[in-house]
């Protein structure tokens, strides 16, 4: 049983906090918060050890892994203190807020032989995990380009406060949802990627973007157009889906179905010519514990197993990671002015 803390419980730290208990291999033994409040109610209703101060904890409690589920800005000390102290590593996405820190842990994880991952959680999704494996079977034949979504209702009014207005502390549209759709396009189709054009557009905030639109090209010869956006009053919540298209099929994929097109039957899968419909409940949903969906499950089965030795690297690793990051960079550092 390996032992873990979790630093950060705000809303997804108590939903992490609350799956991670239940997860076979490990064993929370402590928490860190810098409200006192929180931390007297969790202290009092609670076995678990607690703390305001992060690194008094880290050098009192004896771990194996730690999860930062604090904001953005603070993910790079915290994980360097760590990976400093030999304890294995699970932080929120994205991994820091420049490509240069996040290479820098990159190189310090290795350097002291630390397992890391990044809460990327579609790529624990049922669906997009079956996307991947039907790509990887090369069953809509060569991928010449894709259209890659995400959209949601954040900002649907004006807006000057708050960290979401301040790219310092991880704000703006780019940062929170970009990682999600980048980190989507290389888990499909590899790191091999770069930035070709980027707009960057305002719609309600005053001093961050609410709207991007990125093309990258993978491998030289894969190109894919990234539309994000939450300043969408139309959707209820956040929503990731992306329609892929090769020389002999196309794909369309949600979280919760899958649409394949083919021009021949492939009777080895047993789809046909034409149109096929799966949806996730085809998929196995079988979790230890339910809340949010399987995918945080999931995810926090793979850091147990990465905790206990059953996998050398994460699907989601510091690596990939720093990739994201390189790409939110680089979209960023197109535009010297938001539209």
């Amino acid at each position: 049983m390996q032992r873990i803390a979790l630093i950060g419980i705000g809303k997804m730290g108590l939903s992490h906090l609350a799956i991670a208990n239940q997860t076979p291999g490990i064993e929370v033994k402590a928490i860190c918060d810098t409200s006192k409040q929180l931390i007297r109610a969790i202290e009092k209703n609670t076995k678990f050890v607690c703390y305001t101060d992060s690194e008094k904890m880290i050098n009192e409690v004896p771990l194996d892994g730690v999860m930062i589920l604090v904001p953005n800005a603070h993910h790079f000390n915290l994980v360097k203190y760590c990976i400093e102290k030999g304890i294995h590593v699970f932080v929120e996405k994205p991994l820091t807020l420049s490509y240069k820190d996040s290479k820098y842990l990159v190189d310090l994880a290795k350097t002291n032989n630390v397992k890391g991952q990044v809460g990327y959680v579609n790529r624990f999704n049922p669906v997009f995990q079956r996307v991947k494996k039907l790509l990887d079977q090369n069953i809509i034949g060569e991928v010449g380009n894709y259209v890659n979504r995400m959209t949601g209702g954040v900002i649907l009014k004006e807006s000057s406060k708050g960290w979401r207005n301040d790219y310092k502390k991880g704000g703006g549209c780019l940062f929170d949802y970009g990682p999600h759709c980048f980190d989507l396009s290389t888990y499909f189709f590899g790191t091999d990627v770069m930035v070709q054009s980027s707009v960057l557009k305002k719609v309600f905030s005053t001093a961050v973007d609410d709207m991007v639109y990125a093309t990258l090209l993978h491998n030289n010869k894969i190109v894919g157009f990234n539309y994000i956006n939450w300043s969408d009053g139309s959707v209820r919540k956040a929503t990731n889906n992306i329609e892929i298209t090769g020389s002999k099929g196309k794909i369309l994929a949600s979280k919760q179905e899958l649409s394949i097109f083919l021009t021949e039957a492939n009777t080895e899968l047993k789809l046909e010519k034409g149109w096929n419909q799966m949806y996730v409940t085809d998929e196995n949903m079988d979790v230890p514990y339910y809340l949010r969906g399987e995918d945080f499950s999931r995810q926090l089965i793979e850091f147990s197993d990465l905790l206990n030795g059953k996998i050398e690297e994460s699907i989601s690793s510091l690596y990939s990671a720093s990739v994201t990051d390189r790409l939110l960079e680089e979209t960023k550092n197109l535009n010297k002015e938001l539209l």
